[in-house]
Formats: C-alpha cells, sequence, structure tokens
C-alpha cells in the first residue's frame, strides 16, 4: 500500500512540473541566431539611463517646509537660510492665501525664527512663491526615538508563543 502511494505521489509530482517546463518553454521567444540577445536588451536600458528626468511642472504647486531667518517687508518676503549655506527667498505676492489652521492670517504674521508651512511655485534654484501658508508659528518639535527602546504598544506579552509564518 505504501508503494503504491509512493508511485503515484511522484508520478503527479513528475507530471506537474513537466507541465509547468512545457509552459515556461512555449511563452520564451526565440532569439535570433545572427543577432547577439544582450546587445539588443541593453540598448532600451542604456537610452532609459540616459534620458535625463522631467523637470517639475513650475504651474504645480508643491508643499513648504521653511524656518524664516530673515524677512523684507518692503517686498513682502522672507528667506531661509539651507545648511550648506545657499539662501532661499520665498516671495508672497497678491494672490498668497494667508492661514494660520483655521484663522486668517497676514504677512506681518510671519517673525524671524518662524516655521512656515503651506504650498510655493519654484521660480528659480533660489527663488519661490507662496501660494498659500497652512502654519505660521514657533518651529514643531522633532518626535525623537529613545534608543533602544521599541515604540509603545509593540511589545507581545511575555506569555504569548510566537506565531509562525
Amino acid at each position: 500500500m505504501k508503494k503504491l502511494l509512493f508511485t503515484l505521489t511522484l508520478a503527479a509530482a513528475f507530471a506537474v512540473g513537466s507541465q509547468s517546463a512545457l509552459a515556461q518553454a512555449k511563452k520564451k521567444p526565440a532569439a535570433p541566431a545572427d543577432a547577439p540577445a544582450t546587445a539588443d536588451a541593453e540598448k532600451p536600458k542604456a537610452a532609459a539611463a540616459e534620458k535625463p528626468k522631467a523637470p517639475a511642472d513650475p504651474t504645480k504647486p508643491m508643499p513648504m517646509h521653511t524656518v524664516v531667518d530673515s524677512i523684507d517687508a518692503s517686498g513682502k518676503s522672507f528667506t531661509h537660510k539651507n545648511k550648506d549655506g545657499k539662501e532661499v527667498k520665498y516671495v508672497t505676492t497678491a494672490k498668497t492665501e494667508f492661514k494660520n489652521g483655521e484663522k486668517d492670517a497676514t504677512f506681518a504674521d510671519i517673525k524671524v525664527g518662524n516655521e512656515v508651512n503651506g504650498m510655493r511655485l519654484k521660480k528659480s534654484d533660489t527663488e519661490y512663491e507662496v501660494v498659500k501658508t497652512t502654519y505660521i508659528g514657533a518651529p514643531k518639535p522633532k518626535a525623537e526615538k529613545p534608543k533602544g527602546e521599541k515604540p509603545a504598544g509593540t511589545e507581545k506579552p511575555a506569555g504569548e508563543p510566537k506565531k509562525k509564518p
């Protein structure tokens, strides 16, 4: 009885294995014998690697999270100095929508040291037009993770066995 079961199992495994091998062989197209297969496969990859990234759409606003380092009240603009020392200018216009959370705000609400969040349009590498502000105020503290500790609620109770995948 054991020999019969073993023989049937072996025959079934062989039949399934041979069917999948035949199916894979049918799916692969035959490569021409006179053309090297690797040269054709590398051309699209090389063309994709050489193609430059499309520039960001200048009409599409992007997120803004910055800290104000200086203010030009007459020009209604403020600047931020990056870590590398480059100054980035944020210009407001008559179209700029000033909000601070749900409340209305004005350019006068912006102070040196404030964090300003909102949306901006790129004018150049060092200049942006502010479309909308959503937060003006003290910089929000960054949540620091204690070293070596897991976030609360991720520990398993000591009595529970580990589940196998």
